[in-house]
């Protein structure tokens, strides 16, 4: 069976997004834990963000001690993220697989599931880190060759699709990455025919950054207006006149003065951040459901309530319009 990563367009990113979006919370059941590790997550970004910012204010207004050590504790928790996130994750899958066995877990049967992980996770955190540490340094060297972008890129998609397989394989069946990288092979061979090329789907690619570019858009414009207004209303955010920063440039149709202040600007790219946050990692969670639901269904269908495997199937493939809602778990 041949199945290779299928590059979704612009549209297509953003259609499969609003479906899982819309379905996925459904699908899984009603166990509300599943919910959990996202909102832990979110909140970690949404913190860390707003630590860095406050830093960054903290250096512009002369408090560079407060800056200095907000800044060091945004740098702490932005590497302790990736462990973070990956344990978050982990107990996300571990959750989805119980509750298609009609299962309903709690957070501390959730968290001892994925304590029992621990050393797999780490190495599925470091890795996450070492690729996006790559990835960084190569889309800030601007004499990257078009050959080392070509690779990099490449080697983006291969880990966000092994990384799809990771976390259930390691949550569901205890497996390494190792065994789980071992086994893909097989696992792709175990695909149903009804679900011929959902393997290496490329779930919703980038479409956070697809649905952010225009906020920003937006926001910088509306940034841009209020501080021609506050003007050098806020000292420590006084950028200078519009003509002296246009030095070089005929600009007779502005007033004789017109003052800037880049404090709305800051406020305006924090509150983007913060957007993209919450985005990112709901559109995170929403991959690490749809793939613990399709290696579930690929390797323990026996495990799943029989009445919900054909909604299950019609939810991978993303064609039905209303998948239905999934039996109640029984709790424990």
């Amino acid at each position: 069976m041949q199945q290779t990563l299928r590059k979704p367009g612009f549209g297509e990113r953003l259609k499969q997004l609003a479906y899982l979006i819309k379905h996925t919370f459904t699908i899984v059941g009603r166990d509300p834990g599943i919910m959990r590790p996202w909102l832990r997550m979110t909140i970690y970004g949404l913190v860390l963000t707003c630590l860095f910012f406050f830093a960054v204010t903290a250096f512009i207004v002369g408090a560079g001690g407060t800056g200095t050590v907000l800044l060091l504790v945004s740098i702490l928790l932005f590497i302790y993220r990736f462990f973070f996130d990956t344990r978050q994750e982990l107990r996300q899958a571990w959750l989805v697989s119980e509750a298609l066995k009609g299962e309903r877990r709690s957070a501390e049967e959730a968290r001892s599931r994925v304590k029992a992980l621990a050393w797999t996770a780490r190495k599925i955190a470091l890795i996450d880190m070492l690729v996006a540490g790559l990835l960084s340094m190569a889309r800030s060297n601007g004499k990257a060759g078009a050959l080392v972008r070509l690779f990099m890129k490449g080697l983006e998609e291969v880990w966000d699709l092994l990384n799809n397989y990771l976390l259930p394989s390691a949550a569901v069946d205890g497996h390494g990455i190792r065994e789980s990288v071992s086994r893909m092979g097989t696992l792709k061979d175990n695909v149903p025919e009804t679900l011929a090329g959902v393997f290496g789907i490329d779930i919703a690619a980038r479409a956070v950054g697809s649905i952010m570019a225009p906020v920003y858009l937006l926001l910088v414009v509306g940034a841009i207006a209020l501080g021609l207004w506050v003007g050098d209303a806020v000292p420590a955010f006084y950028a200078g006149d519009v003509r002296d920063m246009l030095d070089n440039v005929e600009a007779d149709f502005l007033p004789a003065e017109l003052h800037f202040s880049w404090l709305p600007l800051l406020i305006a790219i924090w509150l983007g951040k913060l957007g993209g946050v919450v985005l990112d990692r709901l559109t995170s969670s929403v991959k690490v459901i749809y793939f613990s639901i399709f290696y579930m269904r690929i390797t323990h269908v026996e495990a799943i309530i029989p009445e919900i495997r054909g909604e299950l199937d019609a939810y991978l493939r993303m064609e039905a319009e209303d998948p239905g809602p999934v039996a109640q778990p029984s709790t424990v």
